[in-house]
């Protein structure tokens, strides 16, 4: 009898599963935020893959959101108010924390 394997998913598949799991979400998006290059919009399209992974219907339920508007403020080009970018983050049970940074030392 030969076994069948069972194909490979994309990328995005294996992110999507990966992104589900708080803490590496959590991590994904810390990496974002840590970049210095990175841009808004560049944390804005992370937030949203992690919320297509709970899926996006959800998420806008649970942020009390309309599903139309959440796609709309995660685009590149979005602009959501932060207190909307709080509810999003709560839905998929995420949070921000503040912490200080180390002082540049004096040249």
């Amino acid at each position: 009898m030969k076994v069948k394997h069972k194909p490979y998913g994309s990328y995005e598949e294996g992110l999507s599963g990966r992104l589900k799991d708080p803490a590496y979400a959590a991590g994904y998006l810390n990496a974002v935020l840590e970049d210095p290059e990175a841009e808004i919009s560049t944390f804005l399209l992370a937030v949203a893959d992690v919320a297509r992974a709970h899926g996006m219907k959800v998420v806008a339920e649970k942020a009390d959101l309309h599903r139309v508007g959440l796609h709309k403020m995660l685009r590149k080009k979005g602009n959501p108010e932060f207190r909307s970018i709080l509810r999003i983050l709560k839905a998929i049970h995420l949070g921000f924390a503040i912490q200080p940074k180390p002082l540049a030392m004096a040249a």
